[in-house]
């Protein structure tokens, strides 16, 4: 008897070990959540129950959270009530930096999880950095990208990327240090949706340009910096 109860604990120990390995290792990763939802009221984050948020109000981040590999439930609670309006598993990845934008209408909010930075490439010329642009708008629909020198025109010029759409990325694109400016316009013509003016770039720095909808009608965006 002393012999079978033995083995049932050693047992019981090796199902517990394979269990908690599953679903996250003791890698520690780096997680930003950005709420891009433009009609949601401020909201508290919780990744697997803890708080990590607070009154997170539309168009505001979180700075990177130290978070575990793996699937991670993230769930998003009004300030008001406590109300849930957003709960998903995603899953984060060992040895990458991510960004995790919430997006579209609060009653149906949706999510677009970037891996960021250093962790998407190696090597960055000397005199440039790195940029993206994120399509966050509901409203806007697909949309031509256009990443240029600050004061240039798109005539003529060849988009970084075509009809982008609702809850889409660009890969990140070289550009040279200093001021760049992007553009968003109706695919095929130079009707622009938005326009940034100029934005700066440092050495070997990566940006996220996110588009969103603007308070009032029309189009906005923010500018992040990716580790």
């Amino acid at each position: 008897m002393g012999r079978c109860a033995g083995v049932f604990a050693l047992c019981l120990g090796i199902v517990s070990m394979i269990g908690c390995g599953s679903s996250s290792s003791s890698t520690t990763q780096q997680l930003r959540i950005v709420m891009a939802s433009s009609d949601a009221p401020p909201v508290d984050i919780l990744i697997d129950g803890k708080q990590v948020a607070t009154a997170l109000a539309y168009t505001n981040s979180t700075g990177y959270l130290a978070v575990k590999s793996g699937g991670r439930q993230i769930q998003v609670l009004t300030v008001s009530n406590s109300t849930s309006i957003f709960k998903q598993t995603i899953s984060v990845t060992a040895s990458a930096n991510q960004t995790l934008l919430l997006t579209g209408p609060a009653s149906k909010m949706q999510s677009l999880l970037l891996t960021d930075g250093s962790t998407t490439t190696t090597t960055i010329a000397t005199g440039t950095a790195q940029v993206r642009v994120a399509n966050a708008s509901p409203t806007m629909g697909p949309a031509d990208v256009y990443i240029v020198n600050a004061g240039s025109s798109i005539a003529g010029t060849t988009p970084a990327a075509a009809k982008l759409d609702f809850n889409q990325a660009t890969s990140y694109h070289s550009e040279a240090i200093g001021n760049y400016e992007v553009f968003m316009t109706a695919p095929g013509t130079t009707n622009v949706y938005l326009n940034t003016g100029p934005l700066e770039l440092t050495q070997s720095q990566f940006q996220t340009v996110v588009a969103l909808e603007a308070i009032g009608g029309g189009f906005n965006f923010i500018s992040l910096t990716d580790q």
